[in-house]
C-alpha cells in the first residue's frame, strides 16, 4: 500500500523492478547446480503447518490477506516480498514448491512458470468471480494458460509510461525519441529495468508492434538507441522512488515512470503528465497464481476469489493508485485521477495506447534472439 507521507509505496514497491535476469538455462532446467545469487527483501519465519504463504509484490497481499476466510480455516497469512520477479522463480526453484501458495507473477512469465513446473492450475469453477472480469482481459487468456489450463488470474495492470514536467516540458511529447534530443540532455530518465527497456526501444528503434520477437540485427538497434538515451539522461536510476525523487525535485523533466507517480508528485506539489507516444508504451499484467504443490488449494481459490472481487478490488486500487481488473469495481471508483489513468470507462483504449507483449523466446524460434541473448546485449547497455 501506498505511503503517502513519504511519497513513494513501501520499500518494495518504491524500489520495484521486473529486471527478469534469470536466464533460460535457469528457468527451464530449475536450480540444481546453479548459484542462488537473488535474495527475497524480506523473509518471515518459517509458516506453521496450514498457514497461507503469500511470496510476491508488497502491498498486494493485502487484497488476499482476508481475515475471515482465514480464520474459518484456522490459518494464518505468511507474506515473503519480492524485489524482483526473478526472486519467486529462485524461492520455488530453492526448495519453496510444496510450501508456497501464492504468487504474483507478471503475465510474461506465466506460461513458462505453468510449462515449467513452477505452477498448479487454477480451477476456474472455484473462482465464481471469474464472471466478474471487465471482458477485455480475455483477450490476454492465451498469455495466462498452458494448453487450455489456465495458470493465472488477472489481478491489476499498469505501464511504463513516458511521463513529462508541463511547467518545463510545454507541449506534450509525442514520441519516445523526444528523450534524446539534446535540449533534455541531462534531464532525462531511463527505466531501471531490462524488460522496460528491450520493449519500449525495440518498438521505437524498429517500428514493430512486437518488439520481444527481434532479429539479431533489430536487437543491435534498441541496444544503440538505449545506449543514446542512456548518454542523454542524468543517471540510470536505480528504483522508481528515485525517479520520482528527480522528478519531485526538479532534476529530470521527461523519463520513463510508472502510473502512481503522478500521486506521488502531486502530494508533493509537483505536476507531472502521461504523453501517449505513437509507439506506444509498455502495458503490463500483474496476475496472482497458486504455486506447484501449493499446500492449501482450496484455500488458496477462495483467497484469489475474494482478491478479485468486487470491494476487494475498489480498495485495492484506491490504495494503490493502480488499475483493476473487476468490471464493477471500475464503475465504483469515484476518484478521477484513477479514472484518467486507467480508461475504467474502457480499458481497451488504455490497452490502445499501452500494448500488452508476450515473452522473448527462451529456446530457439525462426531467426529471433532468445531471453539469453536480450541479456548478453543488456550487458553492452550497462558498460556503455
Amino acid at each position: 500500500m501506498i505511503d503517502r507521507n513519504n511519497r513513494a509505496p513501501l520499500s518494495a514497491i518504491a524500489g520495484r523492478t521486473t529486471s527478469l535476469r534469470i536466464s533460460r538455462r535457469y528457468f527451464l532446467a530449475g536450480a540444481a547446480g546453479l548459484s542462488l545469487g537473488a535474495t527475497l527483501g524480506r523473509i518471515t519465519p518459517a509458516a506453521a503447518a496450514g498457514d497461507v504463504v503469500f511470496v510476491g509484490w508488497e502491498g498486494y497481499d493485502t487484497a488476499f490477506n482476508d481475515p475471515e476466510i482465514l480464520a474459518k480455516h484456522g490459518a494464518k497469512f505468511q507474506t515473503t516480498y519480492i524485489n524482483s520477479i526473478e526472486d519467486i522463480i529462485t524461492k520455488l526453484h530453492g526448495g519453496g514448491i510444496g510450501s508456497v501458495d501464492l504468487t504474483t507473477f507478471i503475465h510474461q512469465y506465466v506460461s513458462f512458470a505453468g510449462a515449467a513446473g513452477l505452477l498448479d492450475p487454477i480451477d476456474e469453477s472455484k473462482i465464481p468471480n471469474l464472471s466478474k472480469i471487465h471482458p477485455h482481459f480475455s483477450a490476454f487468456d492465451d498469455l495466462l494458460k498452458v494448453d487450455g489450463k489456465r495458470y493465472a488470474v488477472p489481478f491489476t495492470y499498469s505501464s511504463i509510461p513516458l511521463m513529462y514536467n508541463p511547467a518545463v516540458v510545454k507541449e506534450a511529447p509525442t514520441s519516445w525519441l523526444d528523450m534524446l534530443k539534446p535540449e533534455y540532455k541531462g534531464k532525462v530518465a531511463p527505466y531501471p529495468d531490462i524488460m522496460s527497456m528491450f520493449v519500449t526501444w525495440g518498438r521505437v528503434a524498429n517500428g514493430t508492434n512486437d518488439p520481444t520477437h527481434m532479429t539479431k540485427a533489430q536487437l543491435d538497434k534498441a541496444i544503440d538507441m538505449m545506449i543514446k538515451l542512456k548518454a542523454n539522461s542524468r543517471t540510470v536510476p536505480s528504483s522508481l522512488g528515485e525517479i520520482s525523487d528527480m522528478f519531485i525535485r526538479g532534476e529530470i523533466v521527461m523519463g520513463m515512470g510508472w502510473e502512481p507517480m503522478v500521486a506521488w508528485a502531486k502530494d508533493k506539489g509537483v505536476e507531472i503528465k502521461i504523453a501517449h507516444p505513437k509507439e506506444g508504451a509498455f502495458g503490463y499484467i500483474d496476475t496472482v497464481n497458486i504455486a506447484k504443490n501449493a499446500p492449501n488449494s482450496d484455500l488458496d481459490h477462495e483467497l484469489i476469489n475474494q482478491g478479485i472481487s468486487t470491494a476487494q478490488q475498489k480498495t485495492f486500487a484506491e490504495a494503490n493508485l493502480l488499475g483493476i481488473v473487476n468490471a464493477e469495481a471500475m464503475k465504483q471508483i469515484d476518484n478521477p485521477l484513477l479514472k484518467d489513468l486507467y480508461s475504467f470507462d474502457d480499458p481497451a483504449v488504455y490497452f490502445k495506447h499501452n500494448p500488452v507483449p508476450s515473452m522473448f523466446p527462451l529456446q530457439p524460434e525462426n531467426d529471433y534472439v532468445v531471453w539469453d541473448d536480450v541479456l548478453a546485449a543488456y550487458e553492452r547497455y550497462t558498460r556503455a
